[in-house]
């Protein structure tokens, strides 16, 4: 496997003091990764999470505490756009799987995941890429209700997905979202991994096709 070009700050959220402890030994010692925190909670990531550079948060989804992992994602997407969640569970339902992702998640990876292919997984995610595993995609496949659940947008990535339709720049999508444009660049960034393209042109054709956007 080759490395990212710099240290990967990672977050671990889980109610399991094994899980957390273990996660942080093994990342820790790939040289790969800092671990910036591990939480037992999402209400004690958010409030890590506004003062602590972190690339990458591994977040479990059913936990103690005011928020569950789900909430938690969409909080991070909503105020914490830099930072790229991935989803490590021991429930691989479909409905759990659509939830994360529509929160904002950029993977979904169950626990029995090697340690090998999570730090894998990890080095992807901070690359922009969107993980998930073909067990996961079969599942998703299989759900008649999922639809183009393989390319999920979050709220804010289909509303920067219709200005882009229209034609907008960077700074026109800015004004009208009310957000900076490096944010912008951000979800521009989030889409194009979801859907596989590489500049606006591919991601509004194939927007399209999926049914996620109208021209």
């Amino acid at each position: 496997m080759n490395g990212p070009d710099h240290v990967i700050y990672v977050g671990v959220v889980d109610d399991h003091p094994v899980v957390r402890d273990g996660l942080k030994i093994f990342l820790e010692a790939s040289q790969t990764v800092v671990v910036r925190f591990a939480v037992e909670s999402a209400d004690q990531a958010l409030t890590i999470l506004s003062r602590e550079l972190v690339d990458i948060v591994l977040m479990d989804l059913v936990m103690p505490g005011s928020m569950d992992g789900i909430a938690a994602i969409r909080e991070i997407a909503t105020n914490f756009p830099l930072v790229r969640v991935l989803a490590l569970t021991s429930f691989q339902d479909t409905r759990r799987m659509r939830a994360a992702l529509q929160a904002g998640a950029v993977g979904y990876l169950e626990k029995t995941v090697t340690p090998d292919d999570l730090l894998d997984a990890i080095v992807q995610v901070a690359a922009g890429k969107t993980v998930l595993e073909p067990r996961t995609l079969a599942l998703l496949a299989e759900d008649p209700a999922t639809g183009v659940v393989r390319s999920p947008l979050t709220r804010r990535e289909q509303e920067v997905l219709v200005a882009l339709g229209e034609g907008l720049s960077n700074k026109e999508i800015a004004a009208r979202l009310a957000i900076a444009e490096k944010t912008v660049k951000v979800h521009l960034s989030h889409i194009f991994s979801k859907l596989d393209v590489y500049d606006r042109t591919q991601a509004i054709l194939t927007a399209h096709r999926l049914g996620l956007l109208s021209l």
